[in-house]
């Protein structure tokens, strides 16, 4: 099963004593009215915490921004950091969807609301970096999720155990120099269940070389994210080839462009002191540079994908320019 806490950082010392058994060893002790007893404690725990403060400040670490011991933190396997970024295309998107949901819950709501929603709902998913993936129902996604779990044990075999081990002290030295979340020799597990995790959702019998370096961009990932905002670049650099196994480029130059993005936005604010900014130009020649760093040179592919138009985005061939509509 899975074991969902909220307001992890509002447990008080006792609890947090008391979970520490049930990750680690994955079982609970009972000592209570006459009964000495130990149970089974085999979920996945997924736990919300909030930054000290209620915001997140990215020129500390995750260990300076969350009230969690290092021991806590270190029995999880990912560590996640959600922050709210001002994104005006998808902040308009998400604002219209919560007005439309509202007058679709009315009780007088009418066909025309019902149909204004699906469109509000269609136009949201396309701004999401995942708008060109097919959907998967509902409820074929359970019954899929069902028969990986029962009938799927992938086994370890053939594994590159130097590319790990080399990961490893490269991620140990990296956490030692920054002075971040400790990496631990529990690290090498959670990229082992990670691996057996993608193996059994591609119902495999074996975990394969795919799964492992999946499992180490997944690990490199959520540790960067937890690093000061200095460090991440230069960290993302470090590790960069490890990081582009199966990504999406349009994904990636997604991510480089509405950093540019924004960072002119805030630059046009503080230049001409207006707090409304209606457009962003953005030279080619800048998201190029940007782009060779992850290996790209083409960007001909990435102007012509609806991930690009859902954003707003558009290229000016004759002046080499990107321009956004905000």
């Amino acid at each position: 099963g899975v074991c969902l806490i909220d307001e992890f950082d509002k447990m008080n010392d006792r609890d947090r004593v008391s979970i520490h058994e049930a990750m680690e060893q994955q079982s609970i002790s009972i000592s209570k009215a006459g009964i000495v007893t130990t149970l089974q404690a085999r979920c996945a725990v997924m736990a919300a915490a909030n930054p000290i403060g209620g915001r997140y400040d990215t020129s500390y670490t995750f260990s300076e921004n969350v009230d969690l011991t290092e021991p806590i933190l270190s029995r999880f396997d990912i560590l996640c950091v959600v922050k709210d970024t001002a994104d005006p295309v998808a902040d308009e998107a998400l604002a219209k969807f919560v007005v439309a949901n509202h007058c679709q819950s009315h009780p007088l709501a009418d066909q025309a609301d019902l149909d204004h929603m699906k469109k509000v709902e269609a136009d949201l998913a396309n701004t999401s970096s995942l708008s060109y993936v097919e959907k998967i129902p509902q409820d074929l996604l359970r019954k899929y999720i069902i028969y990986a779990r029962d009938k799927v044990h992938p086994k370890l075999k053939q594994m590159d155990q130097d590319k790990v081990a080399k990961v490893y002290s490269e991620l140990r030295r990296e956490s030692m120099s920054t002075g971040s979340v400790p990496i631990t020799v529990r690290h090498i597990e959670s990229v082992l269940r990670m691996a057996e995790a993608n193996a059994k959702m591609h119902l495999r019998e074996f975990v394969s070389q795919d799964d492992i370096n999946m499992a180490i961009r997944v690990t490199l990932e959520a540790f960067i994210s937890t690093q000061k905002l200095g460090v991440q670049k230069q960290m993302s650099r470090t590790f960069s080839k490890y990081m582009s196994y199966k990504k999406d480029n349009n994904e990636l130059l997604l991510y480089l462009l509405k950093n540019l993005a924004m960072e002119t936005a805030v630059y046009m604010r503080n230049r001409y002191g207006s707090s409304e900014v209606r457009q962003v130009d953005i030279d080619e020649k800048d998201l190029l540079d940007k782009a060779r760093e992850i290996n790209v040179v083409n960007l001909q592919p990435f102007y012509a994908s609806a991930i690009f138009k859902a954003h707003n985005f558009r290229y000016d061939a004759t002046r080499k320019q990107i321009h956004q509509k905000l």
